[in-house]
Order: structure tokens, then C-alpha cells, then sequence
């Protein structure tokens, strides 16, 4: 083994440079994330104004307004008023649609009438293909839906009004979908039906998940290359990258933008992120909502709008770019195949690197490190953020637990995010020398169990202690064989690179561009020489921009998938590693090493303490409550129930809790697997569920019509046979159900009106059961009323329905 190399001069000084570029980093990336003002009522009409579009949003959220409720017609019909007093062709577009959604265990439709509407502001040539926006203007039950979705609602109106004086060379269809809580069906019924959706060229999708965070232009339809550059050119803020394009890809989410994209529409969807606490929740209100995140939207998209309203023609949907916004708020577009000349750039300096080691002395041993150190990093990160999160109560990725984590979100990244940066840190004195292996080791394994500490035993955390504490054993004190660790690392991070781009170009932003500034690193600062000031100055402004990209994607993506998955992190903590591996020397019996991941994780124990004992202002952040009544006249069972534990004492005394201890039972024709439930007093039910069987004579069909109480906003149907059904129709469409025997599918209809929904089937087919739940939105008149609730307790989902059984048997 080589003697270890004096740290002397500049070196001595290279760890406090590293700190201080990671802090540089850390700050530009949090100030990346931040909300422009908004702007006022009376600037020019042509600009965007936040405080004009919250005008509007204000009476579009006024109270919840789920597809098929009055409150839903009343946004409806002031949207027509609004949009025809503007001067634009309206129509509401009333129809139905249902679409299947995949489960294991049973088939599974969804459907509704839905009510669109449809507004255009004509161009100079109507033969032209239209630029479309959309947004939804239903919200979920319970919740008013400020940001899901009446932040696009406003947003387009606003858009309408600057574009309308423009002289536009084609038509703008601006398009308020129903229902795309219950299944995307407004826009399902649009692209099937309606004769406007075969001219349209372009969409451009608005939603929101949580109440504040930049807009993100998270996913693009077929052949993006020529939106993203309009985007790119003309948005004053540009945010979003590929990646995230990527992952939406492969969950089981879907927006309205789905409905398009899958028909090759191009197209660009949008969505601010941040907020979650708010997410489908009574507090998403307007007075909740981030002004800035309605100005950064609207600012965002009105450029887009504009510009391609005026062109002669749309951008050809010809190609799809790997995109990302960089620091300094800024946006790169490059074609898919670019990553392979900046991989090839980034392997001069590995060469160079590469002829800088010496073999003869171990450098092979230094090599294997160097490959381990990578892995090393992501486990150890992982171990770390999942004992963190566990301790937190964190140990589920459900909504409804944890409410007080989603509401301190913001400090739970910053303490997740600095206890990341610790333990890379920590890796980097392990690797240095200035932390000892069998420390190393132990606190890995007391980390793998102390993660069952809460939550119940988990093996993963105590498999990735062992692990984390094996591989320490191999990369401790390797620092000192010089290049050779070194180029380990960089030939990891080549291959990691090479791998990216060949299979997923889309990973780049992450996974492949922070590769050229770790070759400059590395070149700058070679491992057993003395440190050059101008060589150092390079080196920290490549690393403190290429952490700055780094930690900006690692927000994104905290923020969309954080909750649940914190080990998400682990990802960009090995750009981290990499980029902070050339800055380390050999530390001569400094304690550098050891004290500054000390200190930092120290810190970041602080700032998580501050998440795990928040003062929350309960108005702001209330507590989930949930009790409906459930009547089954013909069985003669009533019942108070709730899908949510009765934790609270509002949901005690809701239940009468204090009479009978709530009894866990299913609820399967509500779909609800599990129930806590109190037996209720009978309610008179003036209009039960009914069944009206008959034969068509002239198709041979058994019909079945189930007409649910007219007040029903949601009805829920399950049929079952003991043999399988062919051709079975739904309000006389084909329909995959009961195609499984002795199996339930499932059928949920939204707004189904007095007349209900339409099944047939052949009359030849054997009996048939039917259970079905028609879904009121109020509490039952003669049953006791449910107790005031108090400001620090909000109604979640489906609380405070009433909601009606019935069955039948239909036979041959």
C-alpha cells in the first residue's frame, strides 16, 4: 500500500469546499422550487393574472362538486354563461361512457353521464387542426377541489380572455371535462364522440395534485420534439424534465391526457405537485392554495397557447426529445441519441484517470472498491432514509395515515434530504480513512434493526444493514490507493451511463447529464498531486451546478413519489457520492472526515424532529373523519360505518361508540373490503333500489334495469353468475362482465339519473345475482343527526352519505 499523500496548501481546505458547493447546491435548488408573485388584476389583459384567475376560482370552488351533484351543475352552467357572455361558440355535450379498470380479483367498470363543455374561440382557417386545452371541472366528494382540478378550470378561463383579441390562424378549443374523478370518463365521451375531437392537433392538459409547487411539464404525448421546444422558448420558468414522463408511464395513475395521448395526439400535461396534505381533501381551498402556483401555471402555458394559435402551422409530431430544466431557470431539449456523444466526452477524462493509477500496488483492489462504492451508496442511503421514515410513524405510503408528516412535508424532505447528505458523507470518510469500518458496520446493523422499532419487524431494513455493513468492510480506506477507487466510481457511473441510454434515453436528466461534470471533477482534481487554485475554482463550480441539477430532480421527485417511498433519494445520493469522492484527501489524522457527516446528520436529526413534533395549526391542517349511514331495508340492517378507524373523538361519537365498541364487517356492494360499524335505528326509505327484469322478445335478451332513488349521485352494482355470461351490454354497448364464473364484477355509475342503467344479456344464460348501492349525498332525514364537527376535523371521501342496498336474483 502506497504511504498516505500530505494534505497541504489548497487541499487542506477541500472538504470545507466541498460543504460549502453542497450548501451552494442545496440553496439554488430550493430556490428553483419557489412560486413566482402574482400578478395583479390590472396589468394588460394579453398577460396573465393570477389575481383575475382567482377571481374565477373562487366560485368555481365554493363547495364540493362531484360529478352528478347540483353544486357540479351550478359550475356548469355559470362555465356557459361566462364563457358565451365572452364571445365564444359553447355547447354542453351530454352523453355517457364507461371503461374498464384492470384488477386481479374481479372485472372492474367504471361509467357515468357526463356533461362537457365545449367553448371555441374561432381562428382565421377552421380547417386547421385546433389547439386544445382541457381541465376538469368535477371535483371528489368532499372536497371543494381548488387545485384538482379548479386551478386549471380558472387558468383557462384566464387564457381565454388574453388570447381572445389575438389573431389567430386556427380554432382554440378550451374543453371542461366531466367527470375525470370517476374514471376519466368526460374525456373518454369526448375523443369518441364528439366531431370537434378529429380536428384537434395539439393538447394542452392542466391538472394539480397537491395546493402549491411549480407547474411541471411532468409527461408529453407522440413526437414531442416540437412542443417542448415551443415550451422551452417561450416560458419565462420552464420546469419539468423526461424523467418524470418516464415513471408516470409505468403507474397506475392516468389523467385526462391520457385519453388523447393514447390516440397519438401530441401533446403537453402539466401539474403543480406540491401541497399533498390537500390532495382529494375538504382543506383544498382557494385560500389554501398558493397564489404563485396559479401564476406559474398560467405563465407557463399562455406563451405555449398563444404561439401555437398564430402559427400557420403546429410543430410536427415527428420525434420525442430528452428535456429537463437546468439551473438558472432554463430548459434543455436534446434528441435521444445526443446522450452518446456527452457519454463518449465524459470517457476522456475516465482514460485519463485510467493512466493516472498505479497497479502495481493494490490499484486493482482500489478498482473493486471503487465498483462497490456506488451500491454501497444507494443501500446505505435507503437504510438511512427508511429508518428515519419508519421512526416517523411513516411505515405506510397510505394518505389517510401520517396526515401530520403530509402536512410538515416540506421539513421531512429537508431532514430526509440532509440525513442523505450525511451518510454519503459518512461513506466519503469511510473511504477517506477517517471513519472506521467496524463504526461503520455496527451503526448499519443497529440501523437494520432499530427500523422495527415501529411499524412491526422488518426484515428489508435489517437486510440492508448486513449488507451495508458487509460492503463497508470492502471500500474502507481504499482513498489511499489513489486513482485507482476513483476510477472504479467513474467506470460504475460509464456503464450506469451507457445502460441509460441505451434503454431508457428519457433517465438522462439524472442518470447520464451529471456525468460530464463529475469527469471535469475528477480531471480537475487528481488524487495524489497538489491542488492547483484555478483547477480547484473549475472543479467547484461544476460540482456546485451539477449538485444543483442533482438536487432539483431529487425535489421533483420527492415531491410526486416521496410519501411512502423515501428511498427514492438513494438515486440522486450517488451523484452525491461521485461528484464528493475527488474532493476527499487523505486526512493526515484530521478529523474532517469523521466530525463533518457527524454534524450534518446531527442537523438533520433536528429537522426531523421538528416533522415528527410539529405545532400545526389544526384549522390549517385538520384531522380525516368519515361516518355514513347504510340502509338494507329488505335484509332489515341499518348501520353507521366508516372506512376510516375511529380514532378521533368526533368519529366515536359519529359511530356511538360509547354504546357498542365499532365492529370490523364488509362492505363489498360500497366496495369497501372493510368497515367499522355500529348498528343505526330504521329509516324510513321512501325510494328503495328497484329492479324492473323483462324479455326482449325480438333479441332474445334477458333486460335488467336498475333505478336507483333520484337523488343518487353514485351507483355501485356487482353481478354474479355461476357460469359465464356471453354478450353482455351496458346501456347498449358491449361490456366485459360476467365473463368469470362464480366470480362478482363490478360496476360503478356516476350521475346515473331517474332512469338508472341498462343491462342485457342472453335470456338463455342461467340466474344472475345482483347487488347494488345507490349513493345519496346527505344524511338521512329521521336518522339521528351526526354531531357538529369542529374546526380541527374535516369530512374525507364518502362521509356523510347515505347510502341505500338492494339485492335481486335475476333468473332465466
Amino acid at each position: 500500500m502506497s504511504a498516505p499523500a500530505p494534505t497541504s496548501g489548497i487541499a487542506r481546505w477541500s472538504l470545507p469546499l466541498l460543504l460549502v458547493c453542497i450548501a451552494v447546491a442545496g440553496i439554488a435548488a430550493w430556490r428553483a422550487t419557489q412560486t413566482p408573485a402574482p400578478q395583479p388584476a390590472d396589468i394588460p389583459v394579453s398577460d396573465f393574472s393570477a389575481v383575475r384567475a382567482l377571481v374565477d376560482l373562487r366560485w368555481i370552488a365554493a363547495e364540493p362538486h362531484p360529478t352528478g351533484s347540483a353544486a357540479a351543475a351550478r359550475v356548469r352552467d355559470r362555465l356557459v354563461a361566462q364563457l358565451t357572455q365572452a364571445g365564444l361558440e359553447v355547447e354542453v355535450q351530454r352523453t355517457h361512457a364507461f371503461a374498464e379498470y384492470r384488477n386481479p380479483r374481479l372485472r372492474n367498470l367504471r361509467g357515468g353521464n357526463v356533461e362537457n363543455v365545449v367553448a371555441v374561440l374561432p381562428g382565421r382557417d377552421r380547417s386547421l387542426p385546433a389547439v386544445m386545452m382541457m381541465a376538469h371541472y368535477d371535483s371528489v366528494a368532499n372536497s371543494p377541489g381548488a387545485a384538482d382540478d379548479g386551478l386549471g378550470v380558472a387558468v383557462m378561463l384566464e387564457v381565454s380572455r388574453a388570447i381572445a383579441p389575438d389573431a389567430r390562424q386556427r380554432d382554440v378549443v378550451f374543453l371542461f371535462t366531466d367527470a375525470e374523478e370517476a374514471g376519466l370518463l368526460g374525456a373518454r365521451a369526448f375523443f369518441a364522440e364528439h366531431p370537434l375531437a378529429q380536428r384537434i392537433g395539439t393538447v394542452v392538459n392542466l391538472e394539480a395534485r397537491g395546493s402549491r409547487g411549480r407547474a411541471l411539464l411532468f409527461e408529453t404525448g407522440p413526437g414531442n420534439a416540437g412542443l417542448v421546444r415551443t415550451f422551452a422558448a417561450g416560458a419565462p420558468l420552464p420546469a419539468g424534465n423526461s424523467l418524470t414522463g418516464f415513471v408516470y408511464r409505468y403507474m397506475p395513475n392516468g389523467t385526462d391526457f391520457t385519453v388523447p395521448a393514447e390516440r397519438g395526439i401530441p401533446g403537453l400535461n402539466f401539474a403543480i405537485l406540491g401541497g399533498l396534505f390537500d390532495y382529494h381533501a375538504a382543506s383544498s381551498t382557494v385560500d389554501n392554495l398558493d397564489p404563485g402556483s396559479v401564476q406559474h401555471m398560467g405563465a407557463q402555458v399562455l406563451p405555449l397557447v398563444r404561439t401555437l394559435a398564430i402559427s400557420p402551422t403546429l410543430p410536427a409530431a415527428d420525434a420525442d426529445l430528452v428535456y429537463g430544466d437546468l439551473p438558472g431557470g432554463w430548459m434543455i431539449a436534446l434528441p435521444a441519441w445526443s446522450g452518446w456523444p456527452l457519454w463518449l466526452m465524459a470517457l476522456l477524462p475516465i482514460v485519463a484517470v485510467a493512466r493516472r493509477a498505479a497497479w502495481a500496488d493494490g490499484g486493482w483492489r482500489g478498482l473493486v472498491s471503487g465498483l462497490a462504492l456506488t451500491p454501497l451508496t444507494v443501500l446505505a442511503v435507503a437504510l438511512a432514509v427508511r429508518l428515519a421514515y419508519r421512526l416517523l410513524g411513516g411505515g405506510d405510503a397510505s394518505l389517510l395515515l401520517n396526515r401530520d408528516l403530509l402536512a410538515v412535508f416540506p421539513t421531512l424532505a429537508a431532514g430526509l434530504g440532509l440525513l442523505s447528505i450525511g451518510t454519503v458523507l459518512a461513506l466519503g470518510g469511510l473511504v477517506a480513512g477517517g471513519v472506521g469500518r467496524r463504526t461503520f458496520a455496527l451503526v448499519a446493523l443497529v440501523a437494520g434493526a432499530a427500523a422495527s422499532l415501529r411499524g412491526g419487524f422488518d426484515p428489508v431494513a435489517l437486510g440492508l444493514g448486513v449488507v451495508v455493513a458487509g460492503l463497508a468492510w470492502t471500500v474502507a480506506g481504499t482513498l489511499r490507493r489513489g486513482e485507482a477507487v476513483r476510477l472504479g466510481a467513474l467506470v460504475f457511473f460509464a456503464l450506469l451511463g451507457a445502460v441509460v441510454q441505451a434503454l431508457a434515453p428519457e433517465l438522462a436528466p439524472l442518470l447520464l447529464w451529471p456525468l460530464l461534470g463529475l469527469a471535469v471533477v475528477a480531471w480537475c482534481l487528481p488524487a495524489d498531486a497538489p491542488l492547483q487554485a484555478a483547477r480547484v475554482a473549475v472543479a467547484g463550480l461544476a460540482t456546485a451546478y451539477a449538485l444543483a441539477h442533482v438536487f432539483g430532480l431529487a425535489l421533483q421527485v420527492f415531491d410526486a413519489v416521496g410519501f411512502g417511498t423515501p428511498e427514492v433519494l438513494a438515486v440522486p445520493a450517488i451523484w452525491l457520492t461521485a461528484l464528493a469522492l475527488p474532493w476527499l484527501r487523505v486526512a493526515d489524522g484530521r478529523r474532517g472526515p469523521a466530525v463533518a457527516p457527524l454534524v450534518v446528520v446531527l442537523l438533520a436529526c433536528g429537522v426531523l424532529a421538528a416533522a415528527a413534533f410539529p405545532r400545526l395549526d389544526r384549522h390549517r391542517y385538520p384531522a380525516l373523519s368519515q361516518v355514513m349511514f347504510v340502509a338494507d331495508p329488505a335484509q332489515g340492517q341499518y348501520h353507521r360505518v366508516s372506512a376510516l378507524p375511529p380514532s378521533s373523538a368526533w368519529s366515536r361519537a359519529a359511530l356511538h361508540a360509547d354504546r357498542e365498541a365499532p365492529a370490523p364487517r364488509p362492505l363489498l356492494a360500497v366496495d369497501l373490503a372493510n368497515v367499522w360499524a355500529t348498528p343505526a335505528a330504521p329509516i324510513a326509505v321512501p325510494e328503495p333500489i328497484r329492479f324492473v327484469q323483462s324479455r326482449d322478445a325480438a333479441t332474445g335478451q334477458t333486460v335488467l334495469r336498475v333505478q336507483p332513488p333520484a337523488a343518487t349521485r353514485d351507483l355501485r352494482v356487482l353481478l354474479r353468475s355461476a357460469a359465464v355470461v356471453p354478450g353482455v351490454t351496458l346501456q347498449g354497448a358491449p361490456a366485459p362482465l360476467l365473463d368469470t364464473p362464480d366470480t362478482w364484477s363490478r360496476l360503478r355509475w356516476h350521475a346515473p339519473g331517474a332512469q338508472g342503467i341498462e343491462l342485457r344479456w342472453p335470456a338463455t344464460a342461467g340466474p344472475v345475482e345482483v347487488e347494488a348501492a345507490a349513493g345519496i349525498d346527505s344524511w338521512p332525514q329521521d336518522a339521528e343527526p351526526l354531531p357538529a364537527r369542529a374546526p380541527d376535523v374535516m369530512p374525507w371521501s364518502m362521509s356523510d352519505m347515505t347510502w341505500l342496498l338492494g339485492q335481486t336474483r335475476v333468473e332465466p
